[in-house]
């Protein structure tokens, strides 16, 4: 699984930072329940014709494709970003077409809105 970064923020942010290939295509899951405003963007700098995906899981164990604020499955084949609509107990991003040659760096920035 490929490591996660996290950088502290101002204002209760959080950027966690993976960095996926075809070698190493599921990232490392990260919990942050208290976050509620979550957007994320994937960026290629070799997309190798794969798909990544965001994840979710409440039980860091049978994991399902996230979701914008309109519905719609987060799922790039190039550079772009959302925001995530669901609260869950863990995320990670996922190449689930693996392409050739794959390189994409992923963030997520989350902000609590606990006082």
């Amino acid at each position: 699984m490929a490591s996660v970064a996290l950088t502290n923020q101002a204002g209760a942010s959080f950027l966690h930072t993976w960095i996926l290939t075809t070698a190493d295509a599921t990232g490392d899951a990260i919990s942050f329940p208290g976050a509620s405003d979550r957007t994320v963007q994937f960026v290629a700098a070799t997309a190798g014709s794969a798909t990544i995906i965001l994840e979710g899981s409440m039980d860091d164990v049978t994991y399902f494709t996230l979701t914008d604020g309109q519905g719609n499955v987060i799922s790039f084949t190039a550079s772009g970003g959302e925001m995530v609509a669901e609260n869950v107990l863990f995320y990670r991003p996922r190449l689930s077409v693996g392409g050739t040659s794959a390189d994409w760096t992923v963030r997520m920035l989350s902000r609590s809105t606990m006082r």
